[in-house]
């Protein structure tokens, strides 16, 4: 939920009417019924409002232009704390204090009681554009400042010159700050493009404390006074409604700056200030605040004319296919949503990246330049390397616009429309393994499958990230050191190169391209509660005789078996090699440990010898000739592997569940073996009452379930925590 808020915290302008890429009308469970075997149902037919429908239950959402890019509502505020608060689990882990009753929400005072029913931020018109520009700024912000560390570690290896990170990364120096000023992408071409969008914060308010909620709004604008000679008083109508607060003229700013002219030519050239003042003078900014019907209202932004309030829910967002996929849960009541155009989430997922790029480009770049490192070619080669994997890994990202909904349906649902596809699933490929998620006290289950095509790039990534990184070390270790500072450095990288490193890549060939490419790209992951306590050292043997200890395992279907067992002896040659030079530098005798294996209805099972080892607490590898487990529990291993081959039910996506109802009973058996024992387990009242208490703190949880797919091209996500 915080990285899909933070993904749509800005997004793009649609264009008037319907909008194919809106997200669709939503159905209440979201299924995909593309496998008579899946694990989902029919869908029902979709639900389609009117905008004064929408209006009962979307709050300030019918006050809102139809360009608004941009909404997050936390609705119903109090009825979802006080369910939150009155929860065994929230009472027995002392978070806060107890449930707070009707009379206790309606005696809220303060900033409290403005978030006690509804709390809205919405962004206007052209915050997408805003969201690329600064996405840019901060894009070339990295290259900048990455550019200028190697460039100061070069020059640093001249006698006269001195090299210290914390210059560089303590913040933007006036070096920095001049080449982005002048570069063509990010410098004054673009800030002069900069203006603050429209932003709306909205709170619903009760009839009896609606105007000590618009006094603290006012109270919030008056600190705008602060900037003094900057600001002047504002005032005007929309309607009937009467808006107050204060404008910072960029006139005004620019006066001030004309003042200061002799100090800012000190860092940056003449016709750079003149732009620079030239384009402040343009950049206003509002912030007011007022009442809009039952709403206290606080506006930024950077004229009064950006100012909209719809005269009708028609009018308003409500009236446009924005906020459709609220339709179907309308007679549930709602407790969060989040609604946002794809012009911002698209911006991300072309400008962002994952950064590195952009560091690896500066670096590179800060390379060419200097002479002082001596031939730098083979590593340049390598930083351009890093910045391609990572565009075409990227390439498989994509984004759309979309929302969320949080609605209290047989407990907490979630209900979520586009977003970001990072490309790492295979949302056509049917999961054969649902199926092993409905054993017997299993209390966590999850399967999908990943796409060959990410896999590949992604590793292609790593590699080359972990090549530079390794080239780069060898480098400095290279560089002469007349004050002996580097000697330990140049030591441990001789001692990897010579002694770890061979044995290193060989264990990284065995592991990313033979058994990688020996399983297959489904995976499910297991964990029940049936296993006996292993006999560890530190256990109580009451604990081993009676408790019981979870199990966890990984299932893989196996594509080509004689590469799995080549991959193991590349796997097995490099550790070995690793462990025998660490003997040789101990001066210790550690010799690797050679696997046992067992068979069992066909399958192998491999493991490591302990004296403490049974077959239920077991760490090994199992396999037959068309599946695979890595686990904790032979026994777990062999039963699992023996329901994949089976078969059963299917499905389609990402899917996680946790079962509270089976973590529930474990505890409970588990609280009667402790205190039976109390007196042997060394063990106060206290703390066993404190154990009971947790645990009947799980009481109101049945289960959670996760399940992330594609429906009719659209990326869905449905959350639903059922309680008891």
């Amino acid at each position: 939920m915080p990285v899909f808020v933070l993904g749509l915290s800005s997004c793009k302008k649609k264009e008037e009417g319907n909008d194919s890429s809106a997200p669709t009308a939503a159905t209440p469970d979201g299924s995909d019924k593309s496998d008579d075997k899946s694990v989902e149902a029919p869908a029902p037919k979709p639900v389609v409002l009117t905008a004064d429908e929408r209006a009962e239950f979307l709050g300030f959402a019918k006050h809102l232009p139809q360009d608004t890019e941009v909404v997050m509502s936390l609705l119903n505020g109090s009825n979802t704390m006080k369910r939150v608060m009155s929860s065994k689990l929230w009472q027995a882990i002392g978070i806060g204090p107890a449930a707070p009753t009707d009379d206790d929400m309606e005696l809220l005072n303060g900033p409290a009681a403005l978030f006690a029913q509804e709390f809205t931020l919405a962004f206007g018109n052209g915050t997408d554009e805003q969201t690329s520009h600064l996405l840019k700024l901060n894009s070339r912000s990295n290259y900048y400042q990455m550019k200028s560390l190697v460039e100061a570690f070069a020059k640093s290896q001249n006698a006269d010159q001195s090299f210290n990170v914390y210059d560089l990364f303590g913040g933007l120096n006036d070096d920095i700050i001049l080449q982005l000023a002048q570069d063509p992408d990010t410098g004054l071409g673009l800030y002069e493009k900069l203006s603050m969008p429209p932003v709306y914060v909205a709170f619903r308010t009760a009839e009896g404390n609606r105007d000590e909620a618009a006094m603290q709004l006012e109270q919030t604008v008056n600190m705008m006074t602060i900037f003094d000679e900057l600001v002047e008083p504002l005032e005007f109508k929309v309607g009937e409604a009467e808006f107050r607060g204060y404008k910072i003229p960029g006139a005004q700013t620019a006066k001030m700056m004309m003042e200061e002219r002799a100090e800012l030519e000190e860092s940056l050239p003449v016709e750079v200030v003149d732009r620079l003042i030239e384009a402040t003078s343009k950049k206003d900014i509002i912030v007011i605040s007022g009442l809009v019907g039952e709403y206290a209202v606080m506006f930024i932004g950077s004229s009064v004319e950006q100012f909209k309030i719809a005269d009708s829910a028609d009018d308003s967002l409500l009236g446009t296919d924005a906020l459709a996929f609220c339709d179907a849960y309308a007679s549930n009541e709602f407790g969060a949503l989040v609604y946002g155009q794809d012009g911002a989430l698209k911006e991300m997922v072309t400008q962002v990246k994952g950064g590195v790029g952009d560091m690896a480009a500066g670096a590179r770049d800060g390379l060419a330049g200097s002479d002082e490192l001596g031939d730098t070619r083979n590593l340049e080669a390598l930083l351009r390397m890093v910045q391609d994997r990572e565009d075409a890994l990227y390439s498989l990202y994509s984004a759309a616009g979309g929302g969320t909904v949080l609605f209290f349906d047989d407990g907490m649902k979630i209900e979520s429309f586009g977003g970001f596809d990072s490309g790492i699933m295979d949302w056509e490929a049917t999961n054969q393994m649902a199926s092993l998620g409905d054993g017997e006290d299993v209390v966590m289950f999850a399967n999908m499958t990943t796409d060959v095509v990410y896999d590949e790039k992604m590793r292609e990534y790593l590699e080359a990230m972990m090549e530079t990184l390794y080239m780069a070390t060898m480098k400095v270790s290279e560089l002469p050191d007349p004050d002996g500072d580097m000697g330990m450095l140049k030591n441990y990288t001789q001692m990897f190169d010579t002694k770890f490193r061979p044995y290193l890549l060989t264990f990284w060939e065995g592991f990313s391209g033979g058994f990688n490419g020996s399983i297959g790209s489904e995976r499910a992951w297991v964990m029940d509660l049936k296993g006996a306590m292993p006999t560890l050292p530190g256990i109580p043997q009451v604990m081993v005789d009676e408790g019981k200890f979870p199990r966890m395992s990984i299932v893989a279907p196996v594509v080509d078996r004689s590469k799995l067992g080549d991959s193991w002896e590349k796997m097995n040659t490099g550790l070995t090699g690793m462990l025998g030079n660490v003997s040789e530098m101990m001066g210790e005798d550690i010799p690797m440990q050679k696997p046992i294996s067992s068979e069992k209805d066909g399958f192998t099972t491999w493991f490591f010898g302990m004296p403490f080892f049974s077959d239920d607490f077991m760490p090994s590898v199992t396999v037959g000739d068309e599946w695979f487990t890595a686990s904790t529990s032979k026994n777990q291993a062999i039963d699992l592997l023996q329901a994949a081959k089976a078969g059963g039910k299917t499905s389609k996506g990402a899917f996680l569940s946790f079962d509270f109802k089976a973590m529930d009973s474990y505890m409970e058996e588990m609280i009667v073996v402790i205190k039976k024992n109390q007196e042997e387990l060394d063990l106060s009242d206290d703390e066993v009452k404190q154990m009971e208490k947790f645990g009947k703190g799980l009481d109101d949880l049945d289960e959670l379930t996760v399940h992330v797919r594609r429906e009719n091209g659209q990326l869905r996500s449905s959350v639903h925590l059922k309680t008891r």
